[in-house]
């Protein structure tokens, strides 16, 4: 394990704890320490080691739970709108036919993430992004070799 690995996942699982997230302001990211760390396992994509130095993606959990508790709704859309953007451009990296799963996950997790750019965000679309986050996860631990 290596000890840079835990940041991108952190991230992610804040989401997992979207019904309990407030409105508190984002820490900043830490992932730059994390990104030095990182060794991709040979013949792993570019992505698994842009996604610990991907500057929006860190934003994700405060945004949702800003947008949730309806507290600076148009920040937290145009923060989760700009981590959208940056997750999309990182994964057209991915070449059509490699790591079909992995990109698969990535493509549900960005359509998920529209899915609560515009209002009303209601049940629906959180569970679709928790989905779509539990599958990111999965594809990340196995290609990456991101732990858990």
């Amino acid at each position: 394990m290596t000890a840079g690995k835990p940041a991108l996942l952190g991230a992610l699982a804040l989401l997992l704890c979207l019904p309990a997230c407030t409105a508190a302001e984002p820490a900043e990211p830490q992932t730059q320490s994390a990104a030095s760390d990182y060794t991709p396992p040979a013949g792993a994509p570019a992505l698994c080691a842009d996604l610990l130095r991907a500057g929006h993606f860190a934003d994700i959990p405060p945004a949702v739970g800003r947008l949730v508790a309806g507290v600076d709704v148009v920040d937290a859309r145009s923060r989760l709108a700009a981590a959208r953007g940056e997750l999309r451009s990182l994964a057209s990296g991915l070449l059509p036919g490699e790591w079909p799963e992995l990109r698969t996950a990535v493509d549900e997790m960005i359509d998920a993430m529209a899915g609560v750019l515009d209002p009303p965000v209601d049940d629906a679309d959180r569970a679709r992004l928790l989905a779509g986050v539990d599958q990111l996860v999965a594809q990340t631990q196995t290609v990456c070799e991101f732990s858990a």
